[in-house]
Parts: structure tokens; sequence; C-alpha cells
């Protein structure tokens, strides 16, 4: 039995598996599903609940909004998110000085140690994913998601 995913007779102009959105998307859940596996086994965490931890280790202090922007998560899954840290005393929240209305995000002791329980697993897996590639490839791969990534910015062209 012929298991390939060519198109059949004019339906699809072109293989499923030549098709940017369906392989990035069929990536993004593999991926998805092996960090989600990673964090569960070392630190218990969601994969959202990780994002953000990065973004405090990377910024230290930071609001839902900035964590939203740079993650592109919706704000409003940030925000519960950043609210089940805060119940699990992984993260905790302070009035910023200059903006009463922001939440200034920081993680706590725990916070850092579970985030440092799951980062070398997970520093691990990017190293692993670099590494199936040389210097050129990895140039290419980067430079070819900078430009698909464009396109995607460009919500009118189509």
């Amino acid at each position: 039995m012929d298991t390939s995913l060519s198109p059949q007779a004019g339906q699809l102009e072109r293989p499923l598996e030549q098709r940017v959105s369906y392989r990035l998307a069929r990536l993004h859940v593999k991926l998805n599903a092996q960090a989600t596996r990673i964090l569960r086994r070392h630190g218990g965490l969601t994969l959202v609940q990780w994002r953000v931890l990065v973004m405090l280790n990377a910024f230290t202090e930071t609001t839902v909004g900035q964590v939203a922007r740079m993650t592109r998560f919706d704000k409003a899954l940030i925000s519960r998110t950043v609210k089940s840290l805060v119940r699990a005393g992984l993260v905790k929240a302070r009035s910023d000085d200059l903006d009463q209305r922001q939440q200034l995000l920081s993680m706590t002791e725990s916070g850092v140690r579970v985030f440092n329980a799951a980062a070398p697993h997970m520093y691990a897996r990017q190293d692993a994913l670099l590494d199936s590639m040389d210097a050129t490839q990895r140039e290419v791969l980067f430079d070819a998601l900078d430009r698909l990534e464009d396109v995607a910015d460009r919500v009118d062209a189509f």
C-alpha cells in the first residue's frame, strides 16, 4: 500500500510534504510534545510555564505584556500562566513604582530551582537540534525562518 501523501488527481498542486505550513506545523507538534515530556519529567512545568520562566531568567524582571510580545503568545494565556506560577510559588509579582497598573514579574528562589532543574535538559535538546546540522545548514535554516516570518508578518499579502 502506498502511504505517501502525494495528491490525488486534481486535489492538490503539490504533495503535503512539500507544503511549508504543513511541514512546520508537523514539526511544531513533534517539538512541543518532546519539550512537554522533558518538562514534565524535569520540573513538572507546562511548555507555556517554561517559556515564561525563560523570559524571566533572561530579563530578571518583566511584565505580562512584555512576555506576550516576546513570545508572541496571547496575553490572556500568559496572564493565566503567570497566575499559575504565582500560585505555585515560582514567580512573584510586584507593582511597578512608575506605573501602579503594571505588575513586574520575577522568579522566586523556588522558581530558579525549578528552572535550573529543567534548563540543562531543554538546552541539551536545543544543542541536539542544532548539532543535527553543520554551520552552513544552520545559517540556511535561520535565514529561511527569517524569510518565512517576514512573509507571515505581511497579514494582507494574500
